[in-house]
């Protein structure tokens, strides 16, 4: 249904120069001004015939031929192609594009980072235009993923350089090593791309991230799901809010919510953020007039369009969902029982669409952290990847000459996702690390010592007296990290050949109260910070050695068999080069 925003103020981003128009406009005209021009410009000579009502037609072929069967959709009503190529929509045009569900065996051609799948509106909604799309031939029923979420660019703490450079560089070489194989691969970035409080403070927004991509000759298609930070805070609050800060996203990104088939996968990709920005009296940011906030849930438009692109879907096809917010979440760190994380009635609602697909993963950021949740296969065979961020704890910790560490110890990194016909494998790969590095582990003695004698140290828990002082654990225990732990993996921690009870503990990461919380307090000043004051507690794992000089091997098992062993000789010293 059409809505009328009163006086709204549309604002089109281009490097920041804004033109503000004072206008009564509907959702549909208002996403016209600022999405004005269509991504997919590809002209199509093979002819189609729009019958009486059809607002949007137009064809999909690949080398000059016609492509049937490929689904075609506005966010609200979907179709295919006929034998002709050509597809038909009454669409009311309440999203800003049309957009095509690549199928099979295709790619959408693509002239920079980002595939032209869906095109943009130009004209008003009671009125025909034709937008066309062109494919390529390609063989991806064995294909590779790269799963990025969280890389936080806002032209600040070197983050654009260090992204577009090393980072990139990693991926350049890991695609590579694919390419060599035979295997393509695709890129799913999994939501906050950039940061919106900086938009217009730092002269980087979210159209700035496709130029950085582009720039950093970034070697796949870059696929994207829209995360909080995405939205633009120059929106005012109301009726609608959501729907218009995201048109800056969807002018460079596309659809907010879509679909491909890669290989023998049907991948979806939905947005689980419904931006409010409530408004502030007194903005301290340049350009931004609100708060921000949002609530985690899926509207119903996308959940009943979801159902419709599901349904020429087989329950044996494997479904890849990616969302920004995650959809599940350990009710305690061994794994054993879960919760749902968004608003429960449309997570509710979502689980029970995908339960007859007999193998779904979900995939997400937003917490900066990382983390598999199963269910119970009695209730639904789906498995929920939370994928740590690429900025670490938003760029902070590599800022100060370390590494980039997410609040759970995690390094930052990337999922590589790697699949043949319907067979799918997973593993965490760090920037700054060896692959075959997934673990810290410290001595804790050396810990105790650091707690103990360094004077930055005593100065942070004297401020910060909640969080944990490690000067006073036991003597003789082994902690580990390990960065993509798996309920349905194994950790051994032996000394002197004997295996040693390993338990779970719920405790803060020494290493980032080190690298992050001393450098971000006692460094900056920063003795009163409400924000800090609560401990940032994850998952650990520890065992109590016999003694204090024996070296103790550690071995961990991933779920495919994968075996990673290190060998922690002691008394070893905790120190921030063993980052």
């Amino acid at each position: 249904m059409q809505k009328s925003f009163q006086k709204a103020t549309i604002i089109t981003i281009n490097h920041f120069e804004m033109k503000l128009y004072k206008l009564s406009l509907t959702a549909t005209a208002l996403a016209f001004a600022v999405a004005v021009n269509a991504q997919s410009t590809f002209k199509s000579s093979l002819p189609v015939k729009p019958g009486k009502g059809v607002t949007v037609a137009g064809t999909v072929e690949c080398d000059g031929k016609p492509v049937a069967g490929v689904t075609v959709s506005d966010g609200y009503e979907v179709t295919k192609t006929d034998k002709k190529g050509a597809y038909y929509l009454k669409s009311k045009k309440q999203n800003p594009q049309v957009f095509i569900t690549t199928p099979s065996g295709y790619e959408a051609v693509r002239e920079d980072v980002m595939p032209q799948f869906w095109a943009d509106f130009t004209m008003p909604a009671d009125k025909y235009e034709r937008l066309d799309f062109c494919l390529k031939k390609t063989d991806n029923k064995k294909h590779a993923v790269i799963f990025l979420a969280d890389i936080h660019l806002a032209n600040e703490r070197n983050d654009v350089d260090i992204f577009s450079g090393p980072y990139v560089d990693r991926i350049k070489e890991e695609v590579s090593k694919l390419k060599a194989a035979g295997i393509p691969a695709y890129t799913i970035n999994l939501g906050d791309g950039s940061w919106d409080l900086y938009w217009y403070a730092h002269q980087y927004s979210i159209n700035d991230l496709r130029g950085t991509l582009n720039e950093a000759d970034y070697p796949t298609a870059f696929f994207n799901v829209m995360g909080n930070h995405d939205n633009d805070g120059a929106t005012p609050a109301g009726e609608g809010a959501d729907f218009r800060a995201s048109l800056p996203y969807q002018k460079t990104f596309g659809p907010r919510y879509y679909s491909h088939n890669i290989g023998d996968v049907h991948y979806v990709f939905l947005d689980n953020i419904d931006y409010i920005n409530d408004t502030l009296e007194n903005p301290s940011y340049p350009g931004i007039t609100g708060r921000r906030n949002y609530k985690e849930n899926f509207t119903q438009d996308q959940l009943d369009w979801l159902r419709k692109d599901l349904a020429g879907v087989s329950y044996d096809t494997p479904v890849v969902v990616s969302m920004h917010c995650p959809l599940l979440r350990w009710k305690k760190n061994d794994g054993s029982a879960y919760r749902l994380k968004p608003e429960e009635t449309s997570s509710r609602e979502l689980l029970s669409i995908l339960k007859p697909y007999k193998n779904v993963h979900t995939f997400s950021g937003h917490s900066h952290r990382q983390c598999i949740v199963r269910m119970p296969e009695e209730e639904q065979n789906l498995a929920d990847h939370n994928i740590s961020g690429a900025c670490g704890s938003w760029w902070r910790t590599r800022a100060t000459a370390l590494k980039n560490l997410c609040p759970d110890g995690t390094p930052a990194g990337y999922e590589l996702f790697t699949v043949d016909g319907s067979d799918l494998k997973w593993e965490h790969k760090a920037f700054e690390y060896p692959e075959d590095r997934q673990f810290y582990a410290w001595d804790m003695n050396g810990v105790k010592d650091y707690f103990a004698n360094n004077r930055e140290m005593r100065a942070f828990l004297k401020n910060y007296p909640k969080w944990t002082d490690y000067s006073d654990v036991p003597e003789n225990y082994i902690y580990v990290n390990l960065w993509a732990w798996d309920p349905e993996g194994t950790l051994k921690i032996t000394e002197n050949g004997k295996e040693l009870p390993v338990e779970i503990v719920t405790e803060e990461n020494p290493l980032y109260t080190v690298s992050y919380m001393v450098r971000n307090t006692i460094w900056l000043n920063q003795v009163e910070n409400k924000g800090y004051q609560k401990p940032r507690k994850f998952q650990l794992f520890r065992a109590k050695a016999s003694t204090p000089d024996a070296p103790v091997e550690i071995s961990w098992t991933d779920f495919f068999g994968n075996e990673t062993k290190s060998t922690l000789d002691r008394p070893a010293p905790f120190t921030l080069e063993a980052l």
